[in-house]
C-alpha cells in the first residue's frame, strides 16, 4: 500500500498581488504595472495560485497604458511651457 502524494507546486493561498496590480494601475500607473509583472512571474513560478491571472494581466496592461499616457501629458505640458516662455519673450514693446 504505497500511497503517492502529487506534489503540488501552488500554495492554497490567494494572494493579493493581482488585485493589488489592478487597483494601482489606476492610481500609480507604473507600480500597478510592476506589481502585475511580479504576480504573473510568482504564478508561472507555482508560488501562487493563477486564479487571478485575468487580473494580473490586466494590471499590465493598463499600467503600462496610464503610465504612457501620463509621459504624454508631461510632455505636452512641457511643450505647453516652453513654447508660451518663447512667445513671451519674442514680444516687444
Amino acid at each position: 500500500m504505497s500511497d503517492s502524494i502529487q506534489p503540488n507546486n501552488q500554495s492554497n493561498s490567494d494572494s493579493p498581488l493581482p488585485i493589488l496590480a489592478l487597483i494601482f494601475s489606476f492610481i500609480f500607473p507604473l507600480v500597478g504595472a510592476i506589481l502585475g509583472h511580479v504576480a504573473l512571474s510568482q504564478m508561472r513560478q507555482g508560488k501562487i495560485n493563477d486564479t487571478n491571472k485575468g487580473l494580473a494581466t490586466a494590471g499590465v496592461i493598463m499600467g503600462w497604458v496610464f503610465t504612457g499616457i501620463v509621459i504624454l501629458c508631461v510632455g505636452a505640458y512641457l511643450a505647453l511651457i516652453v513654447s508660451v516662455a518663447t512667445a513671451v519673450n519674442s514680444i516687444t514693446y
